[in-house]
């Protein structure tokens, strides 16, 4: 077989393998059934890899001509409105758009299944049930005698029930909005996910247009497992931020300032680490323009904050307590702590060389979404907590990196999964081992990659 020829047929049959997996796993996973988890997501990443390797090589013209040739008019007037682009040059989009096809299927078809590795989605049920009887999530924790009355069987499944909620305010309307239309549900709270992933498959394209680069690339984030089963099997809220993430990068590609303001401002009020890209702004708008930019942006976050606070700063308690003593699965920080036989001052080190990474970045960067890349990578390397989730943020961003270590992280980190699989919550050392060995080896090779580029 000419596999350049056959390039598109073998991508369509990657594709319909890993579906056939994933319907497996919906049709076997219960009890939190951890071994299948991982298998699965093992065999996926396989198909996956394989997927990036066609993608990598060139599709033949009698391919690109005949994707355009099967592409009807009315077809491509819509799409270039969409994607902006020049309607002679949409037959190209085939593939990708057949990708990003694929990538709705597969995390449609993950929507019936039960959370496997975390238990974190009964949190967001519940506060969104407390949000919409009118009490603070952030100020009345769950085990809190005033919530008595509210106490269901989801409740019995919270964790850390004298904890307050420590995810920002727009998430926790996410989580209110669900409650008020659906319940207790947890199938309509990742329907909610997949309407922003679709948003993020496509912003991400746009993007990859907009900055001339290869849009089948889109493959290496609407096919990765790692986010179809975290956010579709657990049901994490990530992909509400990781939109907003990339919808900022493309309206601020545009010079659309304020636009590009608030959605980073809706993304930090999702996960606050997307505060971290705020001092890059400066470099890239100038200090008047960048004044623009932090006063839309701090208005926005005001706007959200404002109902929660009401006077009390203990808005920020459940945050402020997690920061302090949760770790998990941290590299770096894991040396640090054996090196020094303690956590605090490891803690304290890799906070003061976070800040002076992204410091640097900030007046080194050149491009700047490989500047944002680099902030959210020197996340993962300084960071006390990784757990896979995370990845999603810097996974989305890869699609314009491709940086292999990246790729060998976001496998290895499956094993990760061995610790809630254990009887007692308990981490590893051969583990860090497998996943950051070839992180940091691949890292350096990437970092040389680019350099000589």
């Amino acid at each position: 077989m000419n596999l350049k020829k056959n390039s598109f047929v073998l991508l369509l049959g990657c594709g319909i393998l890993t579906e056939i997996f994933y319907l497996l796993f919906v049709f076997f996973n219960e009890d939190r059934n951890i071994p299948l988890y991982m298998f699965i997501y093992f065999e996926s990443f396989v198909l996956f890899f394989f997927a990036y390797f066609l993608i990598s090589k060139k599709f033949t013209d009698a391919e690109t001509k005949a994707n355009s040739q099967t592409t009807s008019s009315f077809s491509k007037k819509i799409l270039a409105t969409i994607f902006s682009n020049n309607a002679s040059e949409i037959g190209k989009l085939k593939v990708p758009l057949l990708i990003i096809a694929f990538g709705i299927i597969f995390r449609l078809t993950l929507l019936p299944t039960s959370y496997t590795t975390s238990d974190d989605v009964h949190r967001y049920l519940w506060e969104g049930k407390v949000l919409v009887d009118g009490y603070n999530p952030y100020t009345t924790p769950p085990n809190d005698t005033s919530l008595i009355h509210l106490r269901n069987a989801n409740y019995e499944k919270v964790t850390f029930k004298n904890m307050p909620a420590i995810y920002p305010p727009l998430t926790q309307i996410v989580f209110a909005v669900n409650y008020l239309i659906a319940g207790n549900s947890i199938v309509f709270l990742k329907v909610i996910y997949l309407i922003f992933e679709f948003i993020t498959l496509i912003f991400l394209l746009k993007l990859l247009l907009l900055k001339g680069r290869d849009s089948k690339l889109i493959l290496l984030y609407a096919w990765l497992p790692l986010p179809i089963m975290e956010y579709f099997v657990n049901a994490h809220l990530d992909p509400i931020g990781i939109t907003f993430l990339v919808v900022f990068l493309y309206y601020f590609e545009k010079n659309k300032i304020s636009l590009s303001s608030i959605m980073l401002a809706l993304a930090f009020l999702t996960k606050l680490l997307a505060l971290l890209i705020l001092p890059l702004i400066i470099k890239k708008l100038g200090i008047k323009k960048a004044l623009i930019f932090y006063i839309v942006f701090t208005i926005t976050c005001l706007i959200f904050y404002a109902p929660f606070i009401s006077g009390n700063l203990d808005v920020f308690a459940g945050l402020f307590r997690y920061l302090n003593h949760w770790e998990f699965n941290g590299s770096v920080y894991n040396l640090f702590k054996i090196i020094l036989s303690g956590g605090d001052i490891a803690r304290t080190i890799c906070g003061i060389l976070l800040s002076l990474s992204v410091l640097i970045i900030s007046f080194r960067y050149k491009n700047f979404v490989n500047g944002v890349f680099a902030v959210f990578l020197t996340i993962i390397i300084f960071s006390t907590t990784l757990y896979p989730w995370y990845l999603g943020w810097i996974a989305s961003l890869n699609v314009f990196t491709g940086f292999f270590s990246l790729l060998s992280l976001f496998f290895t980190i499956n094993f990760s999964n061995i610790t809630p699989l254990a009887e007692k919550w308990k981490e590893y050392p051969i583990v860090w081992i497998i996943e950051y060995v070839p992180f940091y080896g691949l890292l350096f090779y990437d970092l040389w990659r680019r350099r000589l580029r």
